[in-house]
């Protein structure tokens, strides 16, 4: 295991302005959504490599590791906002339900090698902002349905 420092200078280099760019370009720039989600957030990344993807992989497939690690990612998201009570309602987990979602398409997108390496950065830019923007939105959509179901 290398250190987290180590971790954040291999994906966004080393000096701190080389990371303050690289920590939107290089996602945001990716030519895959499983390239943008190795980029987003290192620091999230490596506890969630290390302590969560890792472990599962030495038992699971890969897609299932990969996919429960999301999980484990949107559980933690949400796990401030269950605490503080969300403003005296019920936690829904919707970014649980985000992050499931994200972590389907990244499995899916793997699986039949969807990449966009050819396309110009800009456009990539947009991509991978509309994904995050629809899964989002589908998240929220389907934690309400919950709510009304359950009568919140």
């Amino acid at each position: 295991m290398i250190s987290l420092t180590a971790y954040i200078t291999r994906r966004l280099g080393r000096s701190a302005k080389d990371q303050a760019i690289n920590f939107l370009a290089k996602p945001f720039g990716a030519a895959s959504f499983t390239e943008f989600w190795q980029y987003w957030n290192p620091v999230w990344g490596y506890y969630l490599h290390y302590y969560s993807y890792r472990p599962l992989r030495k038992h699971l497939p890969r897609s299932i590791a990969v996919l429960l690690t999301f999980f484990v990612c949107g559980l933690a998201h949400d796990l401030p906002f269950a605490l503080l009570g969300y403003a005296g309602q019920p936690p829904l987990f919707t970014l649980t339900v985000f992050f499931l979602l994200i972590g389907s398409l990244v499995i899916v997108t793997e699986k039949v090698r969807f990449q966009f390496a050819g396309a110009p950065v800009g456009f990539r830019w947009i991509i991978h902002g509309a994904v995050l923007m629809v899964c989002y939105q589908m998240a929220v959509y389907v934690t309400a349905q919950w709510a009304k179901i359950l009568c919140l």
